[in-house]
């Protein structure tokens, strides 16, 4: 392998260290957007799903409706259920809902325990938080070796952006660009919005069986036209 000039090692250094310091700028403005408005955001929207697994549990009791739609309304407990507990237990989403509750419920229409299906990656999440916490980012390499520098800032850059897929639930082998965060950002508050008033319509529907009964009709019309769509693919 050839060597590279130092004329491109140092434009290499330079990109490397005007990244790292973007990720010093970026970070903490994204963390205080995260912490104000998108968690808050992010936990209504859990305790409103852990809501509707309750009334789906609760109706899957109810002789109003048939047979099928008892199925889909446990199939939907089970769906939810997992979701909302692997946010909170997995993600770490606080949320004020009875999470042994849910776990019971989960265990009554699924057949399965929640805390032994994700013990195994419970445990990883765990380990690699600890590894985090006791890394020490590299600091860049003062003398004069090109290389070196550039070797040091690099990895520098993996730490911070390795800590902060861990923080803010990144999947790890993402590419995260800095100068995207905050519109990525903006974006994901949107949607949290969006869906905070989707699950809160949806509450709504229990007020009355006959609505329920009208609401899993349609949603097993479009589970079905999703399911045909597939098969077509």
């Amino acid at each position: 392998m050839s060597q590279q000039s130092p004329e491109a090692l140092a434009l290499e250094l330079d990109a490397a260290r005007a990244k790292l310091r973007l990720w010093r700028e970026v970070e903490p403005a994204y963390q205080k957007q995260f912490e104000d408005v998108l968690a808050p955001l992010e936990s209504a929207a859990l305790e409103l799903k852990a809501k509707l697994v309750l009334c789906f549990d609760h109706a899957c009791k109810q002789k109003e409706l048939t047979r099928a739609e008892r199925e889909l309304a446990s199939e939907l407990v089970q769906q939810l259920g997992q979701e909302t507990l692997a946010a909170i237990v997995l993600d770490g989403t606080p949320a004020d809902c009875d999470v042994d509750r849910l776990k019971a419920v989960y265990l009554k229409h699924s057949g399965s325990d929640f805390d032994a299906e994700v013990a195994d990656e419970l445990a990883e999440i765990q380990a690699h938080a600890v590894t985090l916490a006791l890394a020490v980012p590299a600091e860049p390499d003062p003398g004069p070796d090109l290389a070196a520098q550039l070797a040091a800032v690099r990895r520098e850059l993996l730490a911070v952006e390795e800590h902060f897929a861990a923080r803010f639930h990144f999947d790890p082998d993402q590419d995260i660009d800095p100068a995207e965060l905050m519109e990525d950002l903006a974006a994901e508050i949107e949607d949290a919005e969006e869906y905070i008033g989707e699950l809160e319509f949806e509450l709504t529907q229990f007020v009355d069986m006959q609505q329920v009964k009208a609401w899993l009709k349609a949603m097993k019309k479009q589970l079905d036209a999703n399911k045909r769509r597939d098969g077509r693919a």
